[in-house]
């Protein structure tokens, strides 16, 4: 599955309020426990959302833009 860091990010920002907060404040350390590729990183770091549905809102439309299809074969 492509950006399973992200997701996992996502995901955390959920069900940890505290977690929630520093990602909107863009806090670079809150993003250390994840494998990250840089480029990934720096998506994050970059959203200027106020709220978390913002923030899951622009980094899914990111996601979007950066995934690789694969086409299935049948």
């Amino acid at each position: 599955m492509a950006h399973e860091a992200l997701q996992a990010v996502i995901g955390m920002g959920i069900v940890d309020a505290d977690f929630r907060r520093s990602l909107l404040e863009r806090s670079g350390r809150v993003l250390a426990e994840f494998d990250l590729t840089d480029e990934e990183a720096a998506a994050v770091m970059s959203i200027q959302a106020t709220t978390f549905q913002g923030f899951a809102s622009e980094l899914h439309n990111w996601i979007t833009r950066n995934s690789v299809l694969v086409p299935v074969r049948g």
